[in-house]
């Protein structure tokens, strides 16, 4: 079994309502491999208007 740490920022999109926002990065994240476990630890938007959602992860590969 490898295991992988991710660090990564995702764009939120102003398409995906807050009740959605669950399954949205989860169908993101398991791009990366098996999806073990996952985190929001922030989220920001930028002077544009862009919100951002800073995620750690750990998938099976």
């Amino acid at each position: 079994m490898n295991l992988r740490r991710l660090d990564q920022q995702l764009a939120w999109p102003d398409a995906v309502p807050t009740k959605e926002l669950r399954e949205f990065v989860r169908s993101q994240l398991q791009l990366e491999g098996e999806l073990l476990r996952w985190a929001i630890t922030s989220v920001n938007q930028d002077s544009s208007g862009v919100r951002w959602l800073q995620l750690e992860a750990v998938v099976q590969e």
